[in-house]
């Protein structure tokens, strides 16, 4: 194996693994671009067989006007609407109708003040094709800031997803011109080398454009879209884990070269030392990842393949063509800082904090676990967030007209919800006038009224306007109760019902992402133990190191939810966050479990486990501290962007990063497995002996 593994760094071997990565990159971009091929909109990511989208799809069969995606023109003016502004509001609606624009349908709705209005259209398409949103942008254009005295603006769910294209338009290159700039800064404050900067930095870049171009063309063959989000996160990721495989096979790397002359050979001892670490590393993150595609919610299963696929690829460059690039530098790489043989190694500081933590093992453990009990607390503060009107950081058209909306409808008219009612037989108009009086008087609904009827009147649609945001947590239970209202009112006459719409949908969102949390988190727990459990080849170690990545976990959500409720006063999270947090610090927390306690084991099984623990923490603490450094800081990267979706990832995940890096692996872990003793290789090999370990 060891032939296998360090192949990259003998005779000629890394000229052509160097030439075999170029000669990949070279050829996929000559394909589709990874931004070609994303797309931001969670509503086709449903399955069709909830409710939500069951009524969607009957409503745009059998009501022409139902085509398209809702899009919602607002007037608004200070003082009762004139003549003048409403002879504008007119023409504004005329110019809708005229075919310039592909408008299904559209009607006009004035406020019980008078002084709002409402142009309710609906707009061929999706926000998913860049027809629809250039659509938008005309129709913007075209209405301008202020008509005949009125502010303007376009909103509604056609607006609102459309702006979030726009805030991810070439979202993927600024984040990584940024995240490489910062990677490059950390790396050359660590390294003190303009030339060892750039290794990481290079296999890693090759990784991701390679792993870019398999995913775009795998898009283009499959007629599918990837989620822009999931792109996104996967720059951050990449460059953040492949430098931190980076940093542990370089600063094996320097260990050797002050042991041996031969630059090559102490390159393929420190690959031999620590490829199965990396290789555990890797796999732990793109099987724990992998794991989001037994999620029914496509937008979460969307992850799936972009993250995992990058990771793996970003791994296999880690393994072979950062070596490469190693061996043709040889010590010229450490520049001007090189190591020779013969040098001492010092590490006062972290065998200070190792002795320290080995001196008392159970107080170590038990004060870092009881700080993070402590810090998971803040979960109890936890309500999560589903309002895209909310998302926004910055003040986008969309969100502008949903606040000038506010000021002369209820909130609910931002996205109306509609009830399908089926019958055997075409109903007589009084028992319209009683669903109708039934559906008004549901808990939260502001108003309701009968839209149409199709089937030779055997289908009838009724729109209902609720009083609060539609996007709420308060609005998606007042659904659940409209539709039980619904059902018996139907099922009083024989007749079925539907409810559908945007508020509908993430009512149906809500309840499969609790499902999916909780069936995920699970799957991705038994996936990182088993790979655990044969990496140490032990039970007992896994186990408690699941049982920290879970406490941590905990904590950083509850310090993330602190963070940006009670600080940023914010007042939700996003019902997202929770499974994204959980499985990036689940797979990432395994990484420097792994890297920490196969360090323990190889020096237990040599000098005992106590001397053991003490080595590996002392040899282990600076480059595992720089790594955490590093992939917190890529994280907080995502601050750039103005969505609070990505900026909870962002602190949530770097906070956790942290806690792993400063709390967990440099006490928690080594003192957990002091406290427990050699047993905690059981049934494997015990990690040192008792006379050693005592």
């Amino acid at each position: 194996m060891r032939r296998a593994v360090t192949w990259s760094t003998r005779s000629w071997h890394p000229w052509l693994v160097i030439a075999l990565w170029a000669a990949a990159a070279g050829a996929l971009a000559m394909g589709p671009s990874l931004q070609s091929v994303t797309s931001n909109d969670a509503s086709k990511t449903l399955p069709a067989s909830l409710e939500s989208k069951r009524a969607e799809a009957l409503q745009q069969a059998k009501f022409a006007d139902a085509k398209g995606t809702p899009l919602i023109v607002v007037f608004s003016s200070d003082a009762p609407l004139d003549d003048e502004q409403k002879q504008a509001i007119d023409e504004g609606m005329a110019w809708l109708e005229s075919g310039g624009e592909p408008i299904n349908s559209a009607r006009v709705e004035y406020g019980e003040d008078g002084a709002g209005a409402l142009i309710f259209a609906s707009l061929g398409g999706t926000p998913g094709e860049e027809t629809f949103r250039e659509s938008v942008k005309r129709i913007g254009a075209h209405f301008g800031d202020e008509v005949a005295g009125m502010q303007v603006r376009v909103t509604g769910p056609g607006g609102l997803i459309t702006d979030v294209y726009q805030v991810f338009l070439n979202a993927d290159v600024k984040l990584l011109v940024g995240t490489v700039i910062l990677v490059l800064v950390l790396l050359l404050l660590i390294y003190r080398s303009p030339v060892l900067a750039f290794v990481p930095l290079v296999a890693v870049g090759f990784g991701y454009f390679v792993a870019g171009g398999i995913l775009a063309l795998a898009a283009e063959a499959a007629g599918t879209t990837l989620s822009g989000q999931a792109t996104s996160l996967m720059v951050i990721l990449l460059f953040g884990a492949g430098t931190d495989y980076g940093l542990l096979l370089i600063s094996r790397y320097r260990e050797e070269l002050r042991r041996e002359g031969e630059a090559r050979v102490a390159l393929a001892t420190a690959l031999a030392e620590t490829w199965e670490a990396i290789a555990a590393s890797g796999l732990t993150v793109t099987l724990a990842v992998l794991t989001l595609l037994f999620a029914r919610y496509g937008d979460y299963r969307s992850f799936a393949p972009v993250l995992g696929l990058g990771v793996f690829v970003t791994l296999i460059a880690g393994l072979t063509l950062m070596p490469a690039l190693l061996a043709l530098l040889g010590r010229r790489a450490f520049w001007p800082r090189v190591p020779r043989e013969g040098d001492v190694t010092e590490h006062r500081i972290w065998r200070r904090v190792a002795e320290t933590v080995a001196a008392t093992p159970r107080r170590a453990a038990a004060v870092v676990a009881a700080l993070l009990a402590v810090l998971a607390l803040g979960c109890l503060l936890y309500s999560p967030r589903f309002s895209f009107t909310e998302d926004f950081l910055e003040d986008m058209p969309s969100k502008q007209g949903y606040a000038l909306l506010e000021k002369h409808f209820p909130k609910g008219a931002l996205a109306p919800t509609t009830v399908l009612i089926q019958a055997p037989e075409a109903p007589p108009d009084f028992v319209t006038g009683m669903i109708t009086g039934a559906l008004n008087e549901a808990d939260g609904v502001a108003a309701a009224f009968p839209t149409g009827t199709a089937d030779d009147g055997r289908l009838l649609s009724f729109q209902v306007i609720l009083e609060g945001d539609p996007y709420s947590k308060q609005a998606l239970q007042q659904v659940r109760d409209l539709r039980e209202v619904a059902r018996a009112t139907a099922a009083a006459g024989g007749r079925t019902a539907l409810v559908g719409g945007p508020t509908a949908i993430q009512a149906d969102t809500w309840e499969l992402s609790n499902r999916d949390t909780l069936l995920v988190a699970a799957v991705a727990l038994v996936v990182v133990g088993v790979i655990l459990m044969v990496l140490l080849r032990a039970v007992v170690a896994p186990l408690y190191l699941l049982g920290t990545n879970v406490l941590s976990y905990l904590a950083a959500l509850g310090l993330t939810i602190f963070i940006t409720e009670v600080l940023f006063g914010w007042e939700r999270i996003s019902y997202r966050i929770p499974l994204y947090m959980f499985i990036f610090l689940v797979a990432l927390g395994s990484d420097y479990n792994i890297f920490i306690t196969t360090r323990i084991r190889s020096e237990a099984l040599l000098h005992g486990l106590r001397d053991g623990t003490v080595r590996a923490l002392t040899a282990t603490g600076g480059v595992l501290t720089s790594a955490g450094i590093i992939l917190a800081g890529t994280f907080l990267i995502l601050l750039s962007q103005p969505i609070k979706d990505l900026a909870e990832i962002s602190i949530g995940v770097a906070l956790g990063v942290l806690i792993d890096t400063f709390l967990v692996r440099t006490a928690l872990v080594p003192g957990l497995t002091l406290w427990i003793g050699p047993k905690a290789g059981w049934p494997g090999r015990r990690w040192g002996n008792a006379e050693k370990a005592a």
